[in-house]
């Protein structure tokens, strides 16, 4: 369950896990920018388990309170037998409408969970959602 936000429209610190259901019913439907934003977000989920992509963490002000998001921050783990589709991997590789994604392996992945998306830019520490299938 994605929890509520705190006081600076935020998730609490740390990973949240969520299937897409829930992520579209709390961040994908207040606007039309957050339902066509969702929709890219359902294309790469769907073209990430076609390429073999280990998983999938959501930030940026999408994971926020703000009703008009500018874009959807993406970090995909990649691993061993990757890409599984290679057309799905160019497809991701060519970039998705409304959002900033980054295919990378574990220690960058890690990086970005820890470190950039999971602090603010003032290094305070801030929640984001991983995408359970």
């Amino acid at each position: 369950m994605i929890p509520p936000f705190d006081d600076s429209g935020c998730l609490p610190p740390g990973l949240h896990g969520a299937a897409l259901a829930e992520i579209e019913g709390r961040f994908g439907r207040q606007s039309e920018l957050r339902r066509v934003q969702m929709e890219s977000v359902r294309w790469m989920v769907e073209l990430g388990l076609r390429a073999g992509v280990q998983r999938i963490v959501l930030n940026g002000s999408f994971v926020t309170d703000i009703m008009e998001p500018n874009d959807v921050d993406c970090v995909l783990l990649i691993g061993r037998g990757f890409p599984a589709d290679p057309i799905a991997e160019a497809e991701l590789n060519a970039g998705l409408p409304f959002l900033e994604m980054k295919l990378v392996g574990q220690a960058d992945f890690d990086d970005y969970v820890n470190v950039t998306f999971g602090t603010n830019r003032t290094g305070v520490p801030k929640g984001m959602i991983e995408i359970c299938p």
